[in-house]
């Protein structure tokens, strides 16, 4: 551990600071925050929600490329978004629930959800956090500053929660000997992921279901993104098309617009609709991870005041995120003396 004695008084400080505004990042902050922890979190996109993020298509429109919803089947999970629900931040879609899971969406998009949570918190956006440095004070207390790709010190916290995919999780942890356990973690996660592309389009309105999953193609499956409750009714079906994990591993790093055309055309051989026009294909190298069987939802280092919360810690899905968020931050605010 360093020891500094000429800190900058001018760096933000926190209680605690989280790396990624994901779903697991911003559970985290507002459960946090909630607690009386001062908190910020920081990500390097432009906007919150990460792979449940939504994709700005106009000034009065958007869509999801990601999660498209998010089943709750898990008493925890169920009663946080029924309290979102009641706030009108999410609402049910009872096309896709059972009474096994409960099926929610953000409303009227998808990144409401981790906007609200992060409502009146600190949030640095176009932030990567390259490197972290543990210091202790003249008082010997610790903290860590967390430095940008240019080096410079963007926040100092006495805790750090890492929310981010696993691989860059890794890439974060392996700039510090003394986290090697959690390290240990991230890199297992590593060896199991799955990458997808997908797309948007437009076609005439149809009485086609809300979504359709495929086999033996290159489409997995294909959402009516415009049927989601709290969505804006459109002269037009907008579709979201997902690739196959197996089919996207074989066209990785195919050129984008052969992957448009033969998305395209795969679509119209299963719906027999005309594409009106369409997005340009995104490629999540990172869309899911298989589910961590064994282990705890998430992981924290007391020793060092560093914790993980994560979709790849948990059951790998968006639910998987939300309880890792939970349990994590349920172990901060009620063991304050092994904290």
């Amino acid at each position: 551990m360093k020891t500094s004695t000429t800190i900058q008084q001018d760096i933000p400080t926190f209680d605690v600071a989280i790396i990624g505004a994901g779903l697991a990042g911003s559970l985290c902050a507002k459960q946090l925050s909630s607690a009386g922890f001062s908190v910020c979190v920081i990500d390097k996109s432009r906007g919150s929600g990460g792979r449940a993020g939504s994709k700005k298509l106009s000034d009065t429109s958007s869509c999801e490329l990601g999660t498209p919803y998010i089943f709750a089947s898990h008493p925890e999970t169920k009663s946080l978004f029924k309290s979102l629900a009641k706030q009108g931040i999410a609402a049910q879609w009872k096309q896709i629930s059972s009474k096994k899971a409960l099926g929610f969406v953000g409303t009227p998009k998808m990144s409401s959800i981790t906007r609200h949570w992060l409502d009146q918190i600190p949030f640095m956006t176009s932030t990567k956090v390259q490197q972290m440095d543990h210091l202790t004070n003249k008082e010997g207390q610790s903290f860590w500053l967390l430095r940008n790709d240019q080096y410079q010190v963007c926040a100092k916290a006495g805790k750090v929660i890492i929310a981010t995919p696993a691989h860059q999780a890794a890439m974060l942890l392996a700039t510090h000997a003394d986290l090697a356990v959690l390290l240990l973690r991230a890199n297992q996660a590593c060896k199991q992921y799955q990458s997808q592309w997908a797309m948007w389009l437009e076609t005439q309105p149809s009485d086609l279901n809300a979504i359709i999953e495929l086999k033996d193609s290159p489409i997995q499956r294909m959402i009516k993104d415009n049927y989601k409750p709290g969505r804006e009714g459109l002269e037009v079906d907008r579709w979201v098309i997902q690739t196959s994990p197996e089919w996207t591993a074989q066209h990785l790093e195919q050129d984008k617009q052969w992957i448009a055309q033969t998305l395209q055309q795969a679509f119209a051989e299963h719906t027999e609709q005309r594409v009106r026009q369409h997005g340009e294909p995104h490629r999540w190298l990172f869309s899911r991870y298989a589910e961590n069987r064994g282990n705890k939802t998430y992981a924290w280092a007391p020793e060092h005041q560093v914790g993980l919360a994560a979709d790849w810690l948990c059951q790998g899905d968006a639910e998987g995120a939300l309880i890792s968020a939970l349990t994590l931050t349920d172990w901060i605010i009620n063991n304050p003396a092994s904290l």
